[in-house]
């Protein structure tokens, strides 16, 4: 659902159209569930009596206390309501409940975001999408998952009314919305810019923002990732700083070990969700100078060793972020290439909108332009890579073994780089004394 949003939000922006997302917050949406309308959602859906009644005897006379900052427990209360915290089943069982939601709202809602895709063309080949009777027209309404749902439209009336048939269905089934924390993100039209919206819920009007956290990712008005390259930088160097002194300082532990625990926990806090990200020189400058600071605190090297960047990830066995990056957006995109054409993702990536018209020129980056300039970076054919795509194994293994050369080029770039600049130290009368100068 991230990748989905955030090509929304490039698609708006390329094709001049505005975008308003309400992200919708419910209020202890798990403990709220009614179960008297779970029972019947699953044996509509076809669940059997035998089944059914076992869930429900699983959750019949719930009894909970609570534990105040005293340490003293309350009298034991009966639970009639809500699906059990920590059940393996509860998860599931809450899907099945909110998935009810889209058909108490079916065919009551506006048109939202329409795009139109193809997915038998060629990613980079826009004029696929010219042939009228290959292309398929689809609205992008809603972006539901687990408890997190937000929802799109062109303009503020139509997300008015698509909020109100949602608090309405959401009510059917005695969920409340959480007023305060459900906020509106409001994207304008690069050539027709207008006032923020004024959304209304219950009468109270929502609070516009310039970006918002969706799934653990940041979302903004400015369509780039520098609010959650921020984040991302944060939180990577708190989850550090949380292993320093017990793992990172320890000098009874095995370096190797410190790196492996910091592949494992801080890189994972760092490139979350990186591989939807349209990143700019300027992210990866940030990201690698963030990965070369823990690495070298991590192998004990300072400034005054003067060890070069790439001797630094030589001696973790590690690469650089550039190669991380590559790496992870080709794995995922090959993810989406895979998937069944009724998927989101797959929809959004082989897309435009129905409405709205480009700028006249160069655009903006997108996802795709970095796509391509990674397919070009580890020599995979622009033109024929999807069919390599298909298969998962296939692709794998080139992408892997394509992000290893690439990185091999790149340290032999940088060292080469750096030989000519300490030549140029050494000498710096010898371009002077070059013919033609």
């Amino acid at each position: 659902m991230i990748f989905t949003a955030r090509q929304l939000q490039e698609k708006c922006r390329e094709q001049n159209q505005p975008l308003y997302m309400a992200f919708i917050d419910l209020a202890k949406a798990f403990d709220t569930v009614n179960r008297s309308a779970l029972w019947t959602i699953l044996q509509k859906i076809g669940c059997p009596d035998k089944f059914v009644n076992i869930l429900r005897l699983l959750h019949d006379d719930m009894m909970a206390t609570v534990l105040d900052s005293n340490g003293s427990q309350s009298d034991p209360f009966k639970v009639e309501s809500g699906v059990k915290q920590g059940c393996v089943i509860a998860p599931t069982l809450f899907s099945i409940f909110i998935a009810m939601i889209l058909h108490l709202v079916d065919g009551k809602l506006p048109t939202g975001v329409e795009i139109i895709y193809r997915t038998d063309g060629k990613l980079f080949n826009l004029s696929r999408l010219r042939a009228k009777t290959k292309v398929t027209t689809t609205s992008v309404i809603e972006l539901q998952y687990a408890d997190e749902n937000v929802v799109c439209a062109h303009s503020e009336e139509d997300l008015q009314a698509t909020l109100n048939t949602f608090a309405e269905a959401y009510k059917k089934l005695g969920l409340s919305l959480n007023i305060e924390k459900t906020k509106v993100l409001f994207q304008q039209a690069p050539a027709n810019p207008s006032a923020k919206s004024g959304i209304q819920l219950n009468g109270v009007t929502l609070e516009n923002v310039d970006h918002f956290r969706y799934l653990g990712s940041h979302l903004s008005t400015k369509v780039n990732i520098d609010t959650e390259i921020q984040h991302r930088l944060s939180s990577a160097g708190a989850a550090f700083f949380r292993m320093k002194q017990r793992v990172f300082d320890d000098r009874d532990i095995r370096r190797d070990t410190k790196v492996l625990v910091y592949k494992a926990i801080v890189l994972p806090t760092l490139l979350y969700a990186c591989e939807m990200w349209t990143v700019y020189r300027r992210h990866t400058k940030l990201l690698e100078r963030f990965h070369q600071r823990c690495l070298r605190k991590i192998l004990q090297i300072s400034w005054e060793d003067r060890r070069t960047n790439v001797s630094v990830l030589e001696k973790a066995k590690t690469t650089s972020i550039e190669a991380m990056l590559l790496r992870h957006q080709l794995r995922w995109t090959g993810h989406v290439v895979r998937m069944p054409d009724h998927r989101l993702p797959k929809q959004l990536l082989y897309s435009e909108l129905k409405n709205g018209k480009r700028n006249v020129g160069g655009q903006e980056k997108r996802f795709k332009n970095g796509l391509k300039a990674n397919l070009k970076n580890c020599g995979i054919d622009t033109e024929n890579w999807e069919a390599l795509a298909v298969e998962r194994s296939n692709w794998r293994s080139a992408v892997t073994s394509s992000a290893a050369e690439f990185e091999k080029a790149r340290t032999e770039g940088l060292r080469e780089k750096r030989a000519k600049r300490k030549e140029r130290q050494a000498n710096p009368d010898r371009d002077r004394l070059l013919p033609g100068n």
